[in-house]
């Protein structure tokens, strides 16, 4: 089979669990929580935790940029934590796919915050103005964990149109 088949049906695959008024009410819950931390950690280091003067220390671009990403990432989120809540469902293993998932958010979440105030993730490990040294200053990051999430995406939704019908379970 070919690559954009199988791309094809793991999309199909994924829309078709996410029809389900349960699974899309995980997928939405989850992208909400999500968003909401990401959110705090892009003004968490900024004074009096204002949006504001993030757009004014970082610039109206940078921020735009960081909101919309994690926005994406947030709603990625929510689909694979759903979707491997579906899987678990199905008594299937994770396998690579879960790892990768996980790994996905953590690299997008990392490049979340103020560059010149310190990012929050970063600060937990001793650099806090790690973000200051990248060229992009953490949006590269956050394009990273996107790609990864959907590739982690893929491959759930791959292995489970190719183990089960999805059409006998509920």
């Amino acid at each position: 089979m070919n690559l954009k088949n199988e791309i094809n049906k793991s999309w199909k695959t994924i829309f078709k669990i996410l029809s389900r008024k349960k699974y899309f009410l995980i997928a939405l819950g989850t992208a909400i929580i999500i968003f909401s931390l990401l959110y705090y950690f892009m003004v968490a280091t900024v004074a009096k935790n204002s949006l504001k003067t993030a757009l004014m220390m970082s610039g109206v671009n940078y921020i735009y940029a960081t909101f919309l990403l994690i926005l994406i990432l947030s709603l990625l989120f929510g689909i694979y934590f759903s979707m491997v809540i579906f899987k678990f469902s199905l008594s299937m293993s994770m396998g690579k796919q879960g790892f990768a998932g996980i790994i996905g958010s953590l690299v997008g979440a990392f490049g979340v915050g103020c560059p010149t105030c310190g990012a929050f993730l970063f600060a937990s490990i001793g650099a806090p103005l790690a973000l200051m040294y990248l060229p992009f200053k953490g949006i590269e990051l956050q394009i990273l964990g996107v790609i990864i999430l959907l590739l982690s995406i893929y491959l759930i939704g791959k292995s489970i149109y190719s183990n089960c019908d999805i059409k006998k379970r509920n």
